[in-house]
């Protein structure tokens, strides 16, 4: 099952698009001096040394005070991406920017993965962070403490969650833990009528993204912890958590158990900090 770290979209595209949406452009004047006639004076004798420090008088006589910018306008929805995955590239290196994130309707694909974290999956579809490249690592458990079967009768191989499994994860959280939270909430109030209007085009025309965020974020909070290694079942080709009730949760709790116990607890100390300043 290929699921990524989803919980980064709410801090990582934030910090690129406040980067990319509110540079400061300021553009200093040259300082123009106009030429005086020379007019010969009469030779006086050579003035006493003055000793009163003048550096700083200088200074701010010669430095022109800078225009008041106004308001850079927000770029329209399908317009932003080539604008994002500069920012991106800008803001986590470019080779980072190519590994990680998508780059076509990127802030539609954030909030439609958001909104989707609490359903059983998320489509590939609206992906914007995309998951490890190596696979999910398992190992084999040939004995069981109880024996899972399938519709025929038939036992289901079983397996452990592998320690190692936590590493592919680990860029993730690195980069999650990186964005200052400050920097989020500056970019989260200046383009916030992108979120909310990507949010009204999955449906929602009456909806309030932000309490969906907060929503979604409380959530997350509340993942279970679970006793370490985690029992999973492979029926198919795709490993199940072996505790229905594990496998019931929602896609963004199932996650953070999936992360192991030291990532999630990383990732919820920071978003635990992101939902206070929401």
């Amino acid at each position: 099952m290929k699921i990524w770290l989803t919980a980064l979209v709410i801090v990582v595209l934030g910090a690129g698009a406040w980067y990319l949406f509110s540079v400061d452009r300021t553009v200093e004047e040259p300082l123009m001096i106009e030429e005086q006639a020379v007019i010969p004076v009469q030779q006086e004798p050579e003035p006493e040394l003055i000793t009163e420090p003048v550096e700083e008088v200088l200074i701010e006589k010669a430095t022109p005070s800078a225009p008041e910018l106004a308001e850079i306008p927000l770029p329209a929805l399908p317009e932003s991406d080539p604008m994002a995955a500069e920012a991106l590239s800008d803001l986590v290196g470019e080779a980072e920017a190519v590994r990680y994130f998508v780059s076509d309707d990127v802030i539609a694909r954030a909030v439609a993965q958001i909104d989707a974290l609490d359903s059983q999956q998320i489509p590939e579809s609206i992906q914007v962070v995309r998951g490890p490249q190596d696979a999910f690592i398992a190992i084999e458990n040939p004995d069981p403490e109880e024996v899972v079967v399938n519709e025929l009768g038939d036992p289901i191989p079983q397996y452990l969650s592998d320690p190692a499994n936590q590493q592919r994860y680990t860029p993730y959280v690195e980069m999650l833990e990186a964005i200052d939270t400050d920097t989020l909430i500056a970019m989260y109030e200046r383009n916030y009528p992108l979120f909310e209007e990507a949010y009204g085009q999955l449906g929602y025309p009456e909806g309030d993204f932000n309490q969906r965020l907060k929503a979604v974020i409380d959530e997350l909070l509340a993942a279970p912890e679970v006793t370490e290694p985690v029992r999973f079942i492979k029926p198919e080709a795709f490993y199940l958590f072996a505790d229905e009730e594990l496998e019931a949760l929602p896609a963004g709790q199932k996650l953070m158990i999936r992360m192991g116990s030291d990532n999630a607890e990383r990732v919820k100390s920071r978003l635990l900090e992101i939902r206070e300043a929401l």
